[in-house]
């Protein structure tokens, strides 16, 4: 299928997914050309195998810190190895271990960024501290704002170097689904997006579940028909 799902401003649609054969070839033919992979501690056990998979595939890469292990350095040759535009981390680290991830990724380029979990400012004093860029992640925050003016997170996407966006919207179950599973929220989520200017990925961060051929090609064709609206 052509690989068409970036939009002209700038808006790049990434699934999410562990950096598995299946799973990336699914995406691929899906049309969709960028997926932010999945890490874990056993999954980043062997990380020369992950490269060789992930080279298989025309593309682009950003990855998700696992949150069970720390290891900057094999986290920087993954990141090296497959050419990743961006690495996201939570809040879960020292300061001493925050000095040593910036290091390890110096003489890359791609971008780190900090995403929110509970707290919309969360990522702030990493921003200050050592310049890293900011994971919005609009599922967290619609929790955190219990659905109340939405049309505000315009002000928080223009800050945005990362965005995670779901099927979700306040209210409903649709935790961790893609953006076609509520599809006419999802349109205005993505307005805001448009609107605020951002230029990057959006992973549509969908939970294991949701992770196959058939949704992949449904996420791809609502985000193909929202481009051309």
């Amino acid at each position: 299928m052509k690989k068409h799902n970036s939009n002209k401003n700038g808006v790049i649609l990434a699934a999410k997914a562990a950096p598995e054969t299946k799973l990336l070839s699914d995406i691929s033919r899906a049309g969709i050309i960028a997926t932010e992979l999945y890490l874990s501690a056993q999954i980043m056990n062997n990380v020369k195998h992950i490269i060789k998979i992930c080279r298989g595939f025309p593309l682009r890469y950003s990855l998700h810190a696992p949150v069970d292990d720390y290891d900057p350095q094999a986290l920087a040759m993954l990141a090296d190895g497959i050419k990743a535009e961006a690495v996201v981390f939570h809040n879960i680290y020292w300061e001493d271990e925050w000095v040593n991830i910036i290091g390890s990724f110096e003489n890359l380029p791609v971008k780190l960024c900090v995403e929110n979990t509970y707290s919309l400012h969360e990522a702030s004093k990493f921003n200050r501290r050592f310049g890293l860029g900011w994971c919005l992640d609009l599922e967290h925050l619609q929790m955190e704002c219990c659905g109340v003016y939405e049309e505000e997170f315009i002000k928080a996407i223009g800050k945005a170097s990362y965005i995670h966006l779901t099927g979700y919207k306040f209210g409903s179950e649709l935790w961790h689904t893609h953006l076609h599973r509520s599809k006419q929220h999802s349109r205005y989520m993505l307005g805001l997006i448009e609107k605020a200017g951002y230029k990057g990925f959006v992973v549509s961060e969908a939970g294991c579940s949701w992770q196959n051929y058939r949704e992949f090609r449904k996420l791809s064709d609502f985000f193909v028909k929202w481009r051309f609206e």
